[in-house]
């Protein structure tokens, strides 16, 4: 089963980087490397695919227990075939790396300082969870050892000295610092800071690194930044020429949930955008709805294409269907070329226009659907009324008619 899930994570992100890109140039997409636990993956991937700016490429780095059916061997395939081959492919295809939740076991040391050599000398982007990977020992040692751990700015070889991970109640509080950039403060009014119960792993801002972002539990109260019962739940720092993030929890739960924050994401792409150098959007409500927007588009099109695919083999003429989509793509292109502009209203007013146009194409594909099964429904309709018809004939004369009765003569015990 995991190595299907893995398959089908491997093939939606490699689908969403050839996603209707013809009319944009590579540089106006933001192109993440992304890698980590197996069963974080497809949480990762239909993150970066519903974010029009993104594009990426998806490989498991870390098995989990849960995954029996992915190999070392696995990961290792995966690796060779769709981790950079060379230091400039690494800086020519990609901006920005998101790791979430690696085994650091699976990169060689060659690769670890491609990594660390593009961020310092190239201006990659990076993101990294969990402080220091993961809750368990062996996962943290092997991440803190790394010499791609000294480009981020939490202080792993600190953290794993120490009882590190400790569960208890968890709030964060913004920090509300003018000096920092709106990367998190710009969704001050819209974000919901009470994460409840978490495991926390404790983070430790290296020198020169900033705090974005506080956890507050009574479970670490020997730390003290600034005052006890606080440490860092998101860090930032500028190191070389590009600028990397440690998080203290895991990307995809707690703060970053959606179900329990509904704009974790766009926290985290805005970290994404400050990375690479983009300019942070201000009205970040608008942004959130025209994200939510992109993603209804690709969610309805990939309905309308499986009931193009199962009337087709009825028979059915997708001629036009397939035209209307091909329209409707060409202004989903346009409405996202406006978002990479940064033009949100004027986006916003394509993607409205193609979600009421593939909404009408919608009922247009199910109207086919009925018409093309129109013939399937008469025989079902006729073969289901005529067995009734015989059943009920059969009934009528076996049972109540009786005509195939015979009745039978009386006769008489001849005594002898």
């Amino acid at each position: 089963m995991m190595r299907t899930i893995t398959s089908r994570v491997l093939t939606i992100a490699m689908a969403a980087q050839l996603l209707l890109t013809p009319s944009l140039g590579a540089g106006d997409l933001l192109e993440v490397l992304c890698t980590g636990k197996a069963s974080g993956m497809p949480l990762m991937a239909s993150i970066l695919k519903r974010e029009p700016m993104t594009v990426s490429v998806i490989i498991p780095t870390r098995i989990g227990s849960k995954n029996v059916d992915l190999t070392p061997s696995n990961v290792k395939r995966y690796m060779r075939l769709y981790f950079p081959r060379t230091y400039q492919d690494l800086i020519s295809e990609y901006e920005f790396m998101l790791l979430e939740q690696i085994d650091s076991t699976y990169f060689t040391p060659v690769q670890f300082e491609w990594m660390r050599t593009a961020v310092e000398n190239a201006g990659m982007g990076g993101l990294q969870d969990r402080s220091v990977m993961s809750m368990h020992q062996v996962y943290a040692d092997s991440w803190a050892q790394s010499v791609l751990s000294d480009a981020y700015p939490n202080d792993a070889d600190l953290v794993v000295e120490v009882d590190y991970h400790r569960n208890g109640l968890l709030e964060i509080i913004l920090n509300e610092n003018p000096n920092l950039p709106d990367v998190v403060k710009a969704y001050r009014d819209v974000l919901n800071l009470e994460v409840g119960q978490w495991g926390s792993n404790l983070m430790i801002p290296k020198g020169g690194s900033e705090i974005y972002t506080w956890s507050k539990t009574g479970e670490f109260p020997e730390f003290a930044y600034p005052e006890p019962g606080l440490f860092p739940h998101i860090l930032g720092w500028r190191y070389g020429e590009g600028y990397t993030w440690s998080v203290q929890d895991i990307l995809g739960a707690s703060f970053w949930h959606q179900g329990n924050n509904p704009y974790g994401t766009d926290v985290m792409i805005s970290m994404m955008m400050y990375s690479t150098n983009r300019e942070l959007p201000q009205d970040v409500v608008l942004v959130h709805r025209l994200r939510i927007e992109f993603a209804n588009y690709l969610e309805l099109k990939g309905f309308i294409f499986s009931l193009m695919d199962f009337v087709e083999k009825f028979g059915a003429n997708i001629d036009q269907l397939d035209r209307s989509v091909e329209t409707l793509d060409e202004l989903w292109v346009r409405s996202r070329d406006l978002y990479l502009e940064q033009e949100y209203q004027d986006s916003w007013d394509g993607m409205q226009q193609a979600i009421a146009e593939i909404i009408a194409l919608r009922q247009q594909a199910l109207e086919l659907k009925d018409s093309a099964l129109f013939w399937i429904y008469v025989i079902e309709w006729l073969s289901i009324s005529g067995t009734f018809l015989l059943s009920g004939f059969a009934l009528w004369t076996l049972m109540v008619r009786r005509r195939l009765y015979r009745e039978v003569d009386r006769t008489r015990m001849v005594a002898r």
